[in-house]
């Protein structure tokens, strides 16, 4: 992960107003997972903590990672002083914790913002060295869509709301594929409204993209053991209708 996976602080702001309209369909699936846990379980990626905080109402014993100071600052707001020891600004590739888990989950395409092969071993393996023998991980991607690995996105708003009761805030999202790389040039565009009037920030990343047999691959060149890809929260196969990769490995 790099500089540009810190999110900026304006991301991290509006971020749980934003995800709350868009992203709900993981939601009980990583729930049930880390619930269903007896041990301790690990979050790559925590971010705002949409799920780390209603998991540890309901007494899970989760601990934390981001790569970004910003987001870890959202979260810490709304968590308990008593439980900030749970939370880590670490990176998964470089991955020091004195824990062991028995889960370790990386929701919503975590795995996207690791660009080379290099990078998503290191990650890979340091997971593993974190994993108590027979523990998972969890992760998720998405399946890449051909019409926008050919065409893109050109401005597209996927967010225009309320931050605040009579505050507005728009959300404009732009994708340059580039197929050798397998990557995507994304420029989130947000507008709202703030005192004296409005402002506008825009910030550019590179989310990488993935396909089946190349998770496969991957995986198999770690020291985990792939145990299934899934085609949705429900723990459907995959098919050509399939939108996401759920990836399920094991440390053996």
């Amino acid at each position: 992960m790099k500089e540009q996976d810190a999110y900026p602080e304006f991301i991290a702001r509006f971020y749980d107003v934003i995800y709350a309209h868009l992203r709900t369909v993981d939601r009980d699936f990583f729930l049930n997972e880390i619930l269903g846990t007896k041990g301790r379980v690990l979050e790559v990626g925590v971010g705002t903590g949409r799920f780390f905080l209603d998991a540890l109402s309901r007494r899970a014993d989760i601990y934390g990672i981001d790569v970004s100071a910003t987001m870890l600052e959202q979260l810490k707001k709304k968590l308990e002083p008593a439980h900030h020891h749970r939370v880590f600004h670490q990176d998964a590739r470089t991955l020091k914790l004195d824990k062991k888990f028995d889960l370790v989950v990386a929701p919503f395409r975590v795995f996207s913002h690791l660009i080379n092969i290099d990078d998503q071993l290191q990650a890979l393996n340091s997971i593993y060295d974190h994993l108590n023998p027979g523990g998972r991980f969890i992760f998720d991607l998405y399946v890449p869509d051909l019409k926008i690995l050919q065409t893109g996105i050109r401005n597209e708003t996927d967010f225009d709301g309320e931050y605040a009761p009579g505050k507005k805030l728009k959300r404009v999202v732009s994708a340059e594929p580039d197929l050798i790389s397998q990557v995507n040039k994304v420029t989130m565009t947000l507008t709202w409204d703030e005192e004296g009037g409005q402002k506008t920030s825009s910030w550019q990343l590179l989310m990488r993209f993935y396909f089946r047999y190349e998770l496969e691959h991957l995986v198999a060149r770690s020291r985990l053991k792939l145990e299934h890809i899934y085609g949705d929260y429900e723990g459907h196969e995959l098919t050509s209708e399939s939108r996401d990769f759920i990836v399920v490995c094991r440390r053996t």
